[in-house]
């Protein structure tokens, strides 16, 4: 079982890469969910992935550096930023297994666009950011609330509409929520598990875009895994999108990859 879901996303691209990045300080941050609980969350076409008997939803972050989009060289505007991630993991009719996001927070705004219009990844501004010391990783996201709400609305604003001031009161006089999350871990010795193979190495994202449901491939090297422990996890963010409560306990899991270079190309369409 190890090995081949260790090289599960080491095979060739089939097509071309649209995205080239180098990812570091990988957190993953995994809970075990009955698999009926998910099912109205992952994309049409697609179902919760069974890992270890369970299906599996969390929250994930790490950096991006060194954005690329062949055949051009690396973007100064796309180039370094931090996500954070609720997700879960998926597979579809084909076997491919694979990841849904829920969300992606990131203050990378042209990424936003790009993923919102070409990929189908619910991407959403927010003020992310990372930090590491020694062995200890730290990320925090607060999304802007007018920004939050909806990346392309608020686009559209800053070319002429209006838009909400920040920190505004809605019409029934509440204070605009402004969903986040942190996560803090001082990383560990590696491990090799096929427990924590499944639930890193996954072969691509599964998307909704417009009315269909999409694959895009993901390529990399077979990732050195390190175990985690945990100093900090809270935040409302799973709230924004339909997981309420997903950080009131400890994760069944607690990985951490250093860094790996991750190929992006088109999949096909599931459905």
């Amino acid at each position: 079982m190890t090995e081949p879901s260790r090289t599960r996303a080491a095979v060739p691209l089939v097509h071309r890469p649209v995205t080239v990045h180098a990812w570091e300080d990988i957190v993953f941050a995994p809970w075990r969910h009955d698999p009926a609980s998910l099912a109205r969350l992952v994309p049409r076409g697609t179902r919760p992935d069974i890992v270890d008997g369970s299906a599996w939803a969390g929250l994930s972050a790490y950096v991006f550096r060194e954005t690329r989009v062949p055949p051009f060289p690396p973007s100064g505007r796309l180039g370094s930023m931090t996500e954070v991630t609720i997700e879960v993991l998926t597979i579809d009719d084909r076997g491919r297994r694979g990841v849904a996001y829920r969300t992606v927070d990131t203050a990378n705004v042209p990424a936003i666009v790009a993923a919102h219009a070409l990929l189908g990844v619910p991407y959403t501004f927010a003020h992310a950011r990372a930090g590491r010391r020694g062995d200890t990783l730290t990320y925090r996201s607060v999304r802007h609330p007018a920004r939050g709400a909806h990346p392309i609305r608020w686009l559209r604003g800053r070319l002429g509409g209006p838009v909400q001031p920040r920190g505004s009161m809605r019409s029934g006089g509440a204070v605009e929520p402004r969903h986040g999350a942190t996560v803090r871990v001082v990383a560990g010795d590696v491990v090799d598990s096929p427990l924590a193979t499944e639930l890193t190495t996954r072969q691509g994202i599964h998307a909704r875009h417009l009315a269909q449901t999409l694959f895009w491939q993901r390529q990399h090297p077979p990732l050195t895994i390190r175990s985690a422990r945990l100093e900090r996890l809270d935040g409302d963010l799973p709230d924004a999108v339909g997981m309420s409560g997903l950080l009131d306990r400890h994760p069944d899991s607690l990985l951490v990859v250093d860094g790996t270079t991750v190929r992006y190309a088109w999949g096909d369409v599931v459905r």
